[in-house]
């Protein structure tokens, strides 16, 4: 059943998409077809591959380096509540670990780190290169093959934006492939904190999570072919259009675009779980036993079954999937750490499903970003991004069904 559990997660997963598709006839099989051979060569390649899956896991050297270096600053400006040596006897030590100062401050690295190198035309050349592959395997028009590749380093609305000359010309069709593929992948900005939350857990996490969101881009550029089907526009750009700041001007408001991002992401974990301990305290008061894990546990456990867990463990990976949808993915990530249930295969697989943005807080930051770019696509904009909510999940999953039968 091992291997029949991911086939039939993937027949299953398409079938459900292609059954409230908008347009069946127009659905093409060859499509599909590509789609599913590029997920499974990618996978087969990254993992499988003995001198391609080593390269990838020398990037851990990069997470080790950047959070050793970004832990000794934090320590410098925050002291022991960063890590640092406390002026005192510490009597309950395994709650000395505070995420805003000694997980947070990552981001604040990383997102200058890409900035200068997107700056200095590294990562646009990697996203250009990609976006050309894109292009010619999927037949998509130039901005929806750039803005597409864009998504496996940038955010949810920091993707778009890499093409917002061209947003407003976009078909519904491409705006939804779009949108989809920055919901089924994370961004670099965060990729690299992730790691450092897995790297006890998930040996590797980082190019695991980089070769997660590489496999789920061919999906999610399936699933909007298959839900609504479209002709690529003439939008020929290949290229990314440069800016004249100087580099001190790209550091500067590197900085200050991550301090947002960092005062927003601590917002918004407050605020959901705040909601979420809400809820379960309401479902109590129904059953003592009766909360959210569990009622996700259950709604998601055939799901995760489909994608190759075993039964009993299907129910916890329920529960994180539910997480993830519900909270994001980085409070999922933070709970995968903890799990001791799951084997090995299983760690890698469960990673993988959970490797995107979609979540309902994405939704949020979405709609309000691309509504100021295009106010009078508002409800186009609201519909699509939440259609990719649901695809974008359905995405990741099959990710998570082609690992599970390359492993």
């Amino acid at each position: 059943m091992s291997y029949l559990q991911p086939v039939l997660g993937l027949i299953v997963f398409l079938g459900f998409v292609f059954a409230i598709s908008r347009d069946r006839s127009a659905v093409s099989a060859k499509r599909i077809a590509v789609g599913l051979a590029m997920q499974l060569a990618i996978a087969f390649f990254l993992l499988r591959v003995p001198f391609v899956a080593n390269g990838l896991l020398s990037l851990n050297a990069v997470v080790s380096a950047l959070q050793s270096v970004t832990d000794r600053a934090s320590r410098y400006m925050f002291g022991y509540v960063a890590g640092g040596p406390a002026p005192f006897e510490v009597v309950a030590p395994d709650n000395s670990f505070i995420i805003a100062f000694q997980v947070l401050p990552l981001i604040l690295v990383v997102t200058v780190l890409s900035a200068m190198l997107f700056h200095f035309g590294v990562l646009s050349f990697i996203v250009e290169w990609l976006g050309k592959g894109l292009r010619r395997t999927f037949g998509l028009s130039g901005a929806l093959g750039l803005g597409a590749a864009s998504t496996i380093f940038f955010g949810t609305i920091e993707a778009p934006l890499i093409i917002k000359p061209y947003l407003n010309r976009l078909s519904r069709g491409e705006l939804l492939a779009l949108v989809l593929c920055s919901m089924a992948t994370i961004a670099g900005t965060v990729i690299i904190l992730y790691a450092s939350v897995l790297e006890q857990t998930l040996p590797g996490s980082l190019s695991h999570l980089l070769t997660a969101s590489i496999i789920s881009v061919p999906a999610a550029l399936t699933l909007a072919h298959v839900f609504q089907p479209t002709q690529p526009s003439d939008l020929d750009v290949m290229q990314i259009p440069r800016s004249d700041k100087t580099w001190i001007e790209v550091l500067l408001d590197a900085v200050d675009d991550a301090v947002r991002m960092i005062i927003s992401i601590a917002a918004i974990i407050v605020v959901l779980f705040a909601f979420i301990y809400l809820l379960d305290d309401m479902l109590a008061l129904i059953h003592a036993d009766l909360n959210l894990g569990l009622i996700f546990s259950q709604l998601l456990r055939p799901v995760m079954w489909l994608v190759g867990f075993d039964w009993t463990n299907a129910a916890l990976a329920g529960e994180l999937m539910g997480t993830k949808v519900v909270l994001n993915e980085f409070v999922a990530y933070l709970a995968l750490a903890d799990v001791t249930e799951f084997s090995d295969k299983q760690i890698i697989v469960i990673a993988y499903s959970m490797c995107g943005f979609a979540n309902i807080a994405s939704c949020g930051i979405i709609i309000a970003g691309l509504v100021v770019i295009m106010p009078e696509r508002r409800k186009e904009v609201v519909d699509v991004t939440f259609t990719a909510l649901l695809l974008g999940n359905v995405a990741t999953l099959m990710t998570g069904c082609v690992v599970s039968l390359i492993l």
